[in-house]
């Protein structure tokens, strides 16, 4: 991860942590189920941002490593799960996390994962893996059979020029078993959604690494997410529709 990636996000702290979809709690059931979770696994979470991820297993009684490195996202972390004892933030990269050899049961990464460097970091997690250890890596798709989804993904491509080459869309199924190399990956889908008003909608826009923050100088911009809106909301409320993917391996 270099260092234009992890800067990207310092500024929208509080966006991020306020409007960014959370992650099923379903998520921990599927584990349990598929692989044998347990409140005895170490877990390291992998660019866990304000702790969105972290939060699953936390609560779920695990001792987890958030892994880190933007200053500003990892305060955040801490500051939020303050009361709990089972987290150890580190200020590290998914490159090179800091965590001793052979320790880590389960690692987890969330919508960070498409800003790593995919030989780097898997060679890094086969080292912090004990032998047994699993992979997982989910992401909150916005749902492609959407309407208002596929309207708005349709609005970023025509408005943001750099917005096709830092999305996670760009990660496909192939290239997850080419980075997973031989070991077998199955995939799970779940629904999930979140309800926006008028300002919430646009904290989360601008919760997105490639949206300009400039509000006064895009005002074409914002004119036109607001026609998005009133197109699609329905009394003052739109319906954000995700479908999280979740990959094990």
């Amino acid at each position: 991860m270099n260092k234009n990636s992890i800067e990207r996000f310092t500024d929208r702290v509080v966006d991020y942590e306020k409007f960014r979809p959370n992650y099923p709690k379903e998520i921990i059931r599927i584990l349990q189920e598929r692989i044998g979770l347990n409140k005895k696994w170490l877990i390291a979470d992998i660019g866990s941002g304000t702790g969105l991820s972290t939060q699953l297993f936390l609560e779920n009684g695990n001792d987890v490593f958030a892994v880190e490195p933007n200053r500003q996202m990892r305060e955040s972390l801490v500051h939020h799960f303050k009361t709990y004892r089972n987290l150890i933030a580190l200020n590290a990269t998914a490159e090179d996390t800091s965590i001793e050899s052979d320790c880590v049961d389960l690692i987890f990464a969330g919508q960070s994962f498409h800003w790593f460097d995919r030989t780097a970091c898997y060679k890094e997690f086969k080292r912090i893996l004990t032998k047994n250890g699993h992979i997982v890596l989910v992401w909150n798709q916005r749902d492609p059979e959407d309407a208002f989804q596929k309207e708005y993904e349709q609005f970023l491509l025509n408005h943001i020029p750099s917005y096709q080459s830092v999305s996670q869309r760009n990660i496909t199924e192939d290239d997850l078993r080419s980075f997973f190399a031989d070991r077998p990956m199955t995939k799970v889908c779940l629904p999930n959604q979140q309800v926006f008003d008028l300002k919430s909608f646009l904290g989360r826009v601008k919760s997105s690494s490639y949206f300009p923050k400039e509000r006064v100088e895009n005002k074409n911009l914002y004119d036109d997410l607001r026609s998005l809106f009133d197109k699609y909301s329905i009394s003052q409320r739109v319906v954000f529709r995700y479908i999280t993917e979740i990959y094990i391996s």
